[in-house]
């Protein structure tokens, strides 16, 4: 990694992203286009009926903790792990009829008529955690995958043979769902930290990357605070790497905490991460801890100089959004100004 400073908007390797959402279709999470649209586009409410004013957010992560089983995508820590019927289930529910994808390639519908520029909402896709807790993934080409070998070459093999099942099955479905207002950009490893302990992880994660570059498609990864392998992120194949400055959820943690991260960011050519929860629908305390996010980004300069992503639990900023509540809906003014630049406030 010879580049320094924070990960620019607009990068080739990035796919030209600048501003992703994260979008949680966790079992039970149903998007709809009226769900999706304050995403896709800033939404005006002085009026009864919302107008659209603008494009807002121009790249959308679709990714899921928990499948219908209860079963985790990401970690053992969360639940049991995911195995082959809760993939199968997440890409059937990601490309239910006119929700999730659905519901933004639709959203997307509704604005294009108020607006000159004729856009397309960029997109990408978790890859489950293939954990080396699994015994039994379920069968693939007739083999009934087991993820717990201690053996490198052996773990990497029929780990990585359930990742590329998962996304070619992915692939193959958004072909035939033939969106017109997205673009399929690359995939996104959801285990949020590397496991250098796990025979072959390293390995694997190589391996994956190298399967999505030869398709043409990008591979990145968004860490928590400080996590094993933030700082290699560019070794193991991502193409890009945002930081979770993890603020937002304890409050005992200092605003310090965002000089940390963005000297991390710096140094290892990362992007950030701006998070709410749904506490800031509720208090006025949890809403200036969010701000102090914004306001980071003018104090340290990551407004406009990095990438950015946005964790909001699951609909928080649409809710925002729709709200007649001014000190909440002020939420959802507060994030355009953001992503427009138009920010003025720093930390105090």
């Amino acid at each position: 990694m010879t580049e320094k400073g924070y990960f620019p908007p607009f990068k080739s390797a990035s796919g030209g992203i600048k501003e992703l959402m994260l979008i949680y279709n966790n079992y039970g999470a149903n998007w709809t286009p009226m769900d999706a649209l304050p995403y896709v586009a800033y939404l005006d409410n002085l009026t009864k009926e919302p107008v659209v004013k603008d494009w807002f957010f121009d790249a959308f992560l679709f990714l899921a903790l928990l499948s219908e089983k209860g079963r985790a995508f990401d970690s053992p820590q969360r639940a049991t792990p995911a195995i082959k019927e809760d993939w199968q289930w997440y890409i059937n529910d990601l490309f239910r009829p006119n929700r999730q994808l659905s519901a933004f390639n639709e959203a997307y519908k509704i604005a294009k008529p108020h607006l000159d520029k004729n856009n397309k909402g960029k997109v990408f896709v978790m890859i489950p955690n293939p954990m080396d807790e699994i015994t039994e993934f379920g069968l693939i080409d007739g083999e009934n995958l087991d993820f717990s070998s201690k053996d490198p070459e052996e773990a990497t093999r029929q780990r990585f043979k359930a990742v590329k099942w998962f996304v070619d099955n992915v692939i193959e479905q958004y072909r035939q769902a033939n969106f017109d207002n997205l673009e399929l950009v690359g995939f996104y490893w959801v285990e949020e930290m590397i496991h250098f302990e796990t025979a072959g992880e390293t390995n694997l994660v190589q391996k994956v990357a190298d399967y999505l570059h030869q398709l043409g498609l990008k591979f990145c990864w968004i860490p928590w605070f400080r996590a094993a392998g933030h700082d290699i992120w560019a070794k193991v194949g991502f193409d890009f790497c945002i930081h979770q400055p993890n603020y937002m959820f304890n409050d005992s943690v200092p605003k310090e905490r965002f000089e940390y991260v963005t000297k991390d960011a710096k140094e290892f050519y990362q992007g950030i991460e701006i998070e709410a929860d749904p506490r800031v629908l509720e208090s006025v305390v949890a809403r200036e801890r969010f701000r102090d996010y914004l306001r980071a980004g003018i104090t340290y300069g990551y407004m406009n100089e990095a990438i950015h992503g946005y964790y909001q639990d699951v609909k928080v900023f649409g809710i925002a959004a729709y709200s007649e509540d001014p000190n909440v809906r002020a939420i959802y003014d507060d994030v355009y100004k953001f992503v427009k630049g138009t920010w003025l406030e720093g930390l105090k």
